[in-house]
């Protein structure tokens, strides 16, 4: 997951959100600001039609939108630390902790590749309950760069 994931793309969201909609809208707006996509209207569109399809809210608090969209320059793994989010996770619970993964439409390999390792890095108790534990950028990039083998 080399170049995919930087510190820069932590985020901490204190107030509270009503719906996992207006969370996607912030994260496509954090994408565009950060020049990650070359429309927040597009990626937005993306995450939520992923949405549609099946939700991306696990289990424990965790979920992994994504977005595969022409509009993503390349693939990209942004991380927000938020008050509960009503979502309609596996689980029935809010989530918390969202890794947003941001392909382009052509990278459909690395898009499966990338989003096998963050499923099975969440399988980890240990790696969820670091991940909760965290409270500042640098605790988490280091837990997800030790576990994804970002450097």
């Amino acid at each position: 997951m080399n170049e995919i994931f930087a510190e820069e793309n932590i985020f901490f969201i204190e107030e509270g959100l009503t719906d996992k909609n207006t969370f996607l809208k912030i994260v496509a707006e954090k994408a565009a600001v950060k020049e990650l996509v070359s429309s927040k209207e597009a990626c937005l569109k993306g995450l939520l039609e992923r949405e549609q399809q099946q939700t991306t809210g696990f289990q424990e608090g965790f979920a992994i939108p994504h977005c595969k969209n022409d509009t993503v320059y390349s693939p990209k793994l942004m991380y927000f630390k938020t008050a509960p989010i009503p979502w309609d996770s596996l689980d029935g619970n809010p989530i918390t902790d969202s890794f947003v993964l941001l392909i382009p439409e052509k990278a459909a390999d690395e898009h499966l590749k990338y989003l096998a390792l963050l499923s099975r890095a969440l399988i980890d108790d240990e790696f969820r309950s670091g991940i909760k534990a965290s409270q500042t950028q640098n605790e988490i990039y280091r837990l997800i760069c030790q576990k994804l083998g970002v450097k």
